[in-house]
This record gives structure tokens, C-alpha cells and sequence, in this order.
């Protein structure tokens, strides 16, 4: 395994621990629990994560497939362009740049605390077995289609802004956690 997929492979392994650590000793009233309306529960920031990462399954699936028919394989480490790497920091937490949800990524609420983990561990299992078939892949050249329009993003770096992008929702999550109101 080349040492970008091991890190990338660690990164989603941490963050399965990080999702799990938060949840479990909560109910379901806890884990629903929110401070006020305009913000979200950790059952939202782990159910909006289990949407974006759902939809992004297929779509890095077709792209490593198609990699790997046209023969398209490296060993790294790959490089990649200022833009998607800008991209992926902003994703990170703390957050830089504050942007709402569009529509087709908002969590539904209220959802029960076993499904929404389970679920968000099940979406994980799929995304660490395809960074498993991405290993001799090139990583900079397979690009992944994002839901924006014309906007295309690298495999190494789409694994990458979803690992970002999940540790930012989960650090919100804790944040819900450790918010002073949080029911004990």
C-alpha cells in the first residue's frame, strides 16, 4: 500500500473512531438534542455526512473503475493543483469560510441515534474499501465528478476533502456535546 492511500486509509479509520467515541454513551434525546433551532444535533451533522458521503460513493466508484480500465496507475506522491488544495483546507475545521448546506445535503432531524451511526459507519466501511482499490492508482490524474457543475476534483483530493470535511461536522458535533446546556 503506497503511502498516501495508508494515510488517507488512517484518516477514515480515525474518523470511525471519532464518530464512535462521540456517541457512545448518549441516547437518543441526547444525541438530538440542540441548542437552538438555527443550529444542528450531532444526529443532523452525522446524518448531513452520511448524505454527502452517500452521494459521493457511486461517483468515486465509476471514477476508479474508469481509472483502472484506461490503466491509469502511480505510485506517488501525487501533486495537486492550488485550487483543490485550497478547497480541502477551507473544508477543515476549524472552519475559515462559513457556507450553508445546499438543499440536496441537508440531514433530515429527529432521526434515532443507532440508525445514523450505523449508517455513517456503514457509508465509512464503503469509502475505506475504496481507497483500498485506489492503491496503484494515480491518484492526481482519476478525476470524481462533484455536484457542483463543471467542477472536478482529483481521487487523492476527493478522498481527502471528505476526510476534512467529516472531521469539520464531527468537531461541530462535539461542539453540540460539550455546549453547557447539553442534557446530562
Amino acid at each position: 500500500m503506497n503511502r498516501e492511500i495508508e494515510q488517507l486509509r488512517q484518516q477514515f479509520e480515525d474518523i470511525k473512531k471519532d464518530a464512535l467515541q462521540l456517541s457512545a454513551s448518549l441516547d437518543d434525546a441526547q444525541f438530538n438534542w440542540t441548542s437552538s433551532p438555527q443550529r444542528w444535533s450531532m444526529s443532523e451533522c452525522l446524518a448531513h455526512l452520511n448524505v454527502v458521503d452517500g452521494l459521493d460513493l457511486p461517483l468515486i466508484e465509476r471514477a476508479i473503475q474508469h481509472g483502472g480500465a484506461a490503466g491509469w496507475t502511480g505510485d506517488g506522491p501525487f501533486r495537486y493543483g492550488w485550487l483543490s488544495r485550497k478547497f480541502v483546507s477551507l473544508s477543515e475545521s476549524p472552519e475559515r469560510l462559513k457556507m450553508r448546506a445546499p438543499k440536496v445535503y441537508l440531514p433530515p432531524s429527529a432521526k434515532p441515534k443507532e440508525k445514523v451511526v450505523s449508517e455513517f459507519l456503514s457509508i465509512h466501511d464503503n469509502l475505506l474499501q475504496l481507497v483500498a482499490q485506489s492503491d496503484g492508482l494515480d491518484l492526481a490524474r482519476i478525476r470524481v465528478p462533484s455536484p457542483f457543475p463543471l467542477v472536478t476534483f482529483s481521487l487523492g483530493q476527493r478522498f481527502l476533502l471528505l476526510a476534512a470535511h467529516d472531521r469539520r461536522h464531527l468537531r461541530q458535533a462535539w461542539e453540540v456535546r460539550e455546549n453547557s446546556g447539553f442534557p446530562k
